[in-house]
């Protein structure tokens, strides 16, 4: 059950930063916040990636402690970075007459740990969608492929969850369909937790984002001047095959569950906020998180090779340009995987994400035995 009593408002007033998965409805949330008079929220910067590169310079060995060896420590480096980011958004803010800022881009989920430290005052906005809606907007957005799309769903919203049973009075989750289908409860939920107060352009943001100039088309081929449409909840059951939706619950039905969702209703939600709220607090989640033992919400992912620090050791560049003369490169032969790999596939993912911390473990005894007899030799 719904934990009792109403959200507490955030007591923080920081940056707002808006996170999930690709394809979720992030760039809606972002619009329709960024038509409030006091908020604005840019087109997505993904400006997480150029504090990594300040923090360890990309494929240098020494690039780690760059700062360090003139006498910065990490605290004061953050400090000078948090400064110089609320310089080069707050402009954005001024030049629109508003007082917050904001940032939202996908790919930041893996970065809500820096955020937070940057970023004492910043609070988190995360949106998750129905699986089936979320994995077809990516595969009709940015090409993704069907088992592409799935691993980005899943990878990204078991992050979000971590995430925000760790920073539960900084964190609040909002679903897509709530926000599309009861638009004015949530928005006023939302924003009383933000601080701000209500305005109505917020039901109209269309028009609000119409009215600016510049290109109308955005990030993931959105259109800043379309209006909210509930159509798109229920899309993909017409987009996706049989199979694929088969393959969709088998993959994500638990995980779907877990966000109140019913993998082949797309209108069935479960209630998930405190006495009836249709904003879903960082501590719910993280309490939810219990109930569901068998997905590992509490296992740090992976983090994607692009959210990573740029280590030479671990990481090379490679062009992708040919001459135009070479011929095609022949097509790599089909070799089946190891039989360790085959193995590995078939385990529950519960089981591989607990294995994971010592597989890795395991990799980097290996590497730097390496090194050592590298060096030795």
């Amino acid at each position: 059950m719904p934990e009792a009593g109403p959200l507490k408002p955030a007591q923080r007033r920081g940056p707002i930063f808006i996170v999930g998965a690709q394809g979720s409805g992030s760039t809606l949330l972002r619009l329709i916040l960024d038509s409030h008079d006091n908020i604005a929220i840019p087109q997505e910067t993904g400006f997480m990636r150029a504090y990594n590169a300040h923090q360890f310079i990309p494929f240098k060995w020494s690039g780690r402690s760059w700062a360090k060896r003139m006498g910065w420590s990490r605290e004061e480096l953050d400090e000078e970075l948090a400064a110089f980011y609320h310089r080069i958004f707050s402009r954005n803010v001024e030049r629109h007459g508003k007082q917050r800022w904001g940032d939202k881009t996908p790919f930041h989920t893996w970065h809500i740990d820096a955020m937070a430290r940057v970023f004492p005052d910043a609070v988190f906005v995360g949106i998750v969608r129905h699986p089936g809606g979320n994995v077809a907007s990516n595969m009709s957005r940015f090409g993704h492929q069907f088992q592409q799309a799935v691993s980005h769903v899943n990878r990204y919203n078991r992050e979000l969850a971590r995430q925000a049973g760790n920073y539960r009075d900084r964190f609040a989750l909002v679903r897509y369909e709530e926000l599309v289908l009861r638009s004015e409860p949530l928005l006023r939920e939302l924003l009383e937790w933000l601080g701000e107060p209500w305005s109505d352009r917020v039901l109209e943001h269309h028009t609000v984002q119409a009215e600016r100039d510049g290109r109308k088309t955005v990030e993931g081929q959105s259109r800043r001047d379309d209006p909210i449409d509930a159509s798109r909840i229920s899309k993909w059951q017409n987009t996706l095959t049989e199979r694929q939706q088969r393959a969709l619950g088998h993959s994500l039905g638990r995980l779907g569950s877990f966000f109140g969702y019913a993998v082949d209703d797309p209108l069935a939600l479960e209630p998930l906020g405190r006495d009836g709220s249709l904003l879903i607090a960082g501590a719910t989640v993280g309490d939810r998180i219990d109930r569901f033992p068998d997905l590992a919400l509490r296992h740090a992912l992976t983090r994607p090779l692009n959210s990573r620090f740029y280590h030479p050791g671990r990481l090379k560049l490679q062009s992708k340009q040919t001459k135009p003369d070479a011929p095609p490169a022949p097509p790599a032969p089909e070799v089946e995987p190891p039989v360790l790999v085959r193995a590995w596939r078939v385990l529950p993912q519960g089981t591989r994400l607990r294995l994971h911390p010592w597989l890795r473990r395991g990799r980097k005894h290996v590497r730097l035995t390496r090194r050592r007899l590298r060096r030795s030799g």
